[in-house]
């Protein structure tokens, strides 16, 4: 039997093929390097009887060595395992116990949940108490009753949610890939495995015969995988809720006003044959469930405001003047925006570095947390760690590239030549090596004297020189192995480890050429340009420091197409804007393809969030 830990160590051992170190293992799961390696010794015997060994070097760390195709054996064989062959963890644990709650009416007793598990009464009450914890974040009451036990009371839009939240959560890409390619391939050979248990299964494999029978590659363009496993999962919960009398709120019939398009009537013939089966009513508000269509918001979001005051909280909680970013802003406001464009009010969504954020981040990750439910909670239902962790990521990037001290190597340049030529060597060196700084340079004769004054850390020198710090000897014009030696060097002395490293010893592409100017000059017109065309249209009713926040917006928006560098158009294709805004988008659509500006509909949408503010 493997424990929970040991089965996930075994999953990722089949999910990389390279070397993974135990030390990175024991930071991931939180656990020391003593459990992780007493975890490997269940999990090399579990691949032993699998006719499979886990290689292992004291400089390397543990790895798999077999084909691709022995690899997904391994895969299906695990996903074959049941839940009672997996001793479960404490989490494992809390998850069951929500699920077995969410699907009765009934009150469960802790020596009902105790047996369940196979674990004591005092385990349970335990658990029970961790249980109560994930589901404050939901708003959801963990009630209980003397002598005769506990369920779950709350909203049953936000029970649904969360039951989607648990469920995805378990799921890993690969898997994603499994269950989607049932439906868009028809591979039914394809195991489920144990993703989805009893009382669930059964109701998901006979809506799934049904959206496997009606789609068509031709829905490919109208929706991602995502959404199509979204689509099955919604449909599975909501059949198995109404099948308990537990509705969102009315039991209004669907009327066929809705199925106008090819997705809509794809999704509405699905659900027909699925209810029909199940002998239930089509209800409206199910449809808009399953469809997402009940994830909008009546209430306009000033996202812009939004985003200003988030930037501002995390900053005085962090105590970094995050404003001083403008690329934050620009970037802040676009995933907002993106993300909110169609007034989605749950936030939700697969971020694989999550756990790593929340781990290695954890003062940055409460105040973005803090800032979420100040600023976007009160328009929004749940907005999830997940989400949450995203917008951290935005905040790193500008903590890295703004605010934290670079780590460089100061460097005494030792030579005979002249002031014009050290100047250019001075110049060539720290462009092709960031990381170098050269903060003097001398004859042989001062070199004692000034490494004690400048206190450097290494030496360039055209001469051979007997130094306290490393030196690297190089041509009078230094060569391009001189260079490599001097970035070696350096990367000896920043580290490996240093999250600064490949930025600060990779070479600099960028070289000044004759058009640079021509090319800086026709942006800044451009960009005056296109905010000035812009204003014009959407005159600004609000304050002056609205009108200077998107005129630097538009510039930025400027300089990414010019350098193809545009807001991620593919990850928001499918988002459907509200339809108050779609007059608004195709006008600025066409001022900016007026002025040759053929930017992605993600920057468009962005620009939307300025001037809805002062419309």
């Amino acid at each position: 039997m493997l424990s929970a830990r040991e089965f996930h160590l075994t999953n990722k051992l089949l999910n990389t093929k390279a070397p993974i170190r135990i030390k990175d293992l024991s930071m991931e799961f939180g656990v020391s390097t003593r459990a992780i390696k007493y975890d490997l010794e269940n999990v090399r015997k579990w691949f032993k009887l699998q006719g499979q060994m886990v290689n292992s070097q004291t400089s390397k760390g543990i790895w798999l060595h077999c084909s691709d195709r022995e690899r997904a054996e391994l895969r299906r064989i695990l996903a074959q395992f049941k839940r009672s062959q997996i001793y479960p963890d404490q989490t494992m644990r809390v998850r069951r116990i929500i699920l077995s709650l969410l699907w009765t009416n009934e009150y469960k007793t802790a020596a009902e949940l105790s047996e369940m598990l196979a674990v004591s009464r005092n385990t349970i009450l335990s658990d029970l108490n961790h249980v109560d914890e994930f589901l404050k974040s939901w708003n959801i009451d963990l009630e209980r009753k003397q002598r005769t036990g506990y369920r779950l009371h709350g909203n049953e839009l936000q029970l649904r949610l969360m039951l989607e939240h648990i469920i995805y959560n378990s799921l890993d890409d690969y898997q994603i890939y499994k269950l989607t390619t049932r439906i868009t391939k028809k591979e039914r050979q394809i195991e489920i495995g144990t993703i989805l248990e009893e009382p669930l299964k059964p109701i998901y494999e006979m809506a799934e015969n049904h959206m496997s029978a009606f789609y068509s590659p031709s829905l490919a363009s109208l929706l991602r995988l995502s959404d199509l496993l979204k689509f099955l999962l919604r449909l599975t919960f909501s059949v198995k809720r109404l099948t308990m009398g537990r509705t969102i709120h009315s039991y209004r019939m669907l009327e066929h006003s809705h199925d106008q398009d090819d997705l809509s009537l794809f999704l509405v013939t699905v659900m027909e044959k699925v209810y029909t089966d199940m002998q239930l009513p089509l209800l409206e508000e199910e449809y808009a469930y399953v469809s997402g269509n009940i994830e909008k918001a009546s209430e306009q979001m000033d996202i812009v405001d939004m985003t200003e005051k988030m930037i501002q909280y995390v900053g005085e909680q962090e105590g970094i003047d995050y404003k001083k970013d403008p690329k934050l802003y620009s970037n802040l406001l676009s995933h907002l925006s993106l993300r909110l464009q169609n007034g989605s009010f749950y936030l939700n969504e697969m971020n694989p570095m999550e756990d790593e954020v929340k781990r290695n981040h954890a003062s940055l990750f409460q105040s973005v947390k803090e800032a979420c439910r100040k600023y976007v909670k009160q328009h929004t239902l749940v907005a999830q760690d997940s989400f949450i962790s995203f917008i951290v990521l935005h905040f790193l990037v500008s903590y890295e590239n703004t605010f934290k001290r670079k780590k460089k190597v100061k460097v005494l340049y030792v030579c005979s030549t002249g002031r014009g030529v050290a100047r250019l060597i001075k110049n060539r060196v720290e462009k092709e090596i960031p990381a170098v700084d050269i903060v003097c340079y001398c004859s042989l004769l001062e070199v004692e004297e000034i490494c004690q004054a400048e206190k450097v850390d290494l030496i360039i020198s055209v001469f051979p020189v007997e130094a306290a710090v490393p030196v690297v000897v190089v041509e009078p014009l230094p060569a391009k192995r001189d260079i490599e030696e001097i970035r070696k060097q350096v990367r000896a002395m920043i580290g490996s480890d240093d999250e600064q490293t490949n930025e600060l010893l990779e070479d600099n592409e960028f070289t000044i050429s004759e058009d640079s100017e021509n090319l800086s000059q026709e942006i800044i017109l451009k960009g005056f340009e296109a905010a000035h065309a812009l204003l014009e249209a959407f005159p600004i009713k609000s304050e002056e420091r609205w009108k200077n926040a998107f005129m630097m917006h538009v510039f930025l928006m400027v300089h990414r197409y010019y350098f193809d560098k545009q807001y991620d158009q593919y990850l928001y294709a499918n988002n459907q804007m509200l339809d108050s805004d779609e007059e608004m988008f195709h006008s600025v659509q066409q001022i900016l393809q007026d002025k040759d500006l053929h930017v992605h509909e993600a920057e468009v949408i962005t620009l939307l969030q300025y001037l809805k503010k002062w419309k």
